[in-house]
């Protein structure tokens, strides 16, 4: 686990250097949650929660999306495989260090909300909603590296990520409300992951009714989850075909 760990502190340490990826990682959501509040102050509790989930997901299916499939690309992973290091371990370091870093965009997306435009969360809601965070935060990224698994370039798995997200963006109950959606649109949009995963986190946070039963929600995303990590995991390859 040593060889693991050192591993995710690199993976770590080279998110951290990349100052133009940091600086859009964060800058994006936070000019999102500033935009939405000039227009929609009194909702904005609503909007922050959609903002987090909109980071957890990008974070996957755009950013981490292209990330493995460059490398590959770039024969990065062929001279990692002329190493000892199994093929889990570079993954589970670099989701690891992704995740933390995710983790951190979404704290600072909920502190822009309290301080500038006075949202109101209590400590308890958001320590409920941080293990599904979690969770969520870690779907995203796996379906992220099913992606770059199958995608053949790095500018493919962009494409495909991009494809996923911007749908998602919009009928996931993120920004618009489901009732909002037409009745045939809002039916398929519930099985989403990500509105399962705002589901799951916005009655936590805030004090509304979520739209199904919350184990439906948890066992609707960890299968999607589980799905992604076995296909991840059989697709996988250290060279371009």
């Amino acid at each position: 686990m040593r060889r693991f760990f050192i591993l995710a502190k690199a993976n770590m340490l080279m998110n951290l250097r990349n100052r133009t990826a940091l600086f859009w990682n964060f800058a994006f959501p936070i000019g999102l949650i500033l935009l939405y509040g000039v227009i929609w102050r009194e909702q904005i509790a609503w909007l922050t929660v959609g903002i987090v989930v909109l980071n957890l997901m990008s974070s996957g299916l755009l950013g981490d999306s292209s990330r493995l499939a460059t490398l590959r690309e770039r024969g990065v992973l062929w001279r990692v495989h002329a190493t000892p290091l199994p093929a889990w371990q570079l993954i589970a370091a670099y989701v690891l260090a992704r995740l933390v870093l995710v983790l951190g965009q979404s704290a600072v997306i909920v502190l822009t909300a309290v301080l500038v435009y006075g949202a109101s969360f209590t400590w308890a809601g958001l320590a409920m909603a941080l293990p599904y965070a979690l969770a969520g935060g870690l779907v995203f990224l796996v379906i992220g590296q099913l992606i770059s698994a199958v995608a053949p370039t790095g500018g493919a798995a962009g494409a495909i990520g991009q494809a996923l997200y911007f749908p998602l963006m919009f009928v996931s109950n993120l920004f618009m409300p489901l009732e909002l959606l037409p009745r045939w649109l809002s039916n398929i949009s519930i099985w989403t992951p990500a509105t399962m995963l705002v589901d799951l986190i916005r009655p936590r946070m805030l004090p509304i009714p979520a739209a199904q039963a919350p184990l439906v929600d948890l066992l609707g995303l960890l299968c999607y989850g589980a799905v992604a990590l076995v296909l991840a995991g059989r697709l996988f390859r250290w060279e371009q075909r």
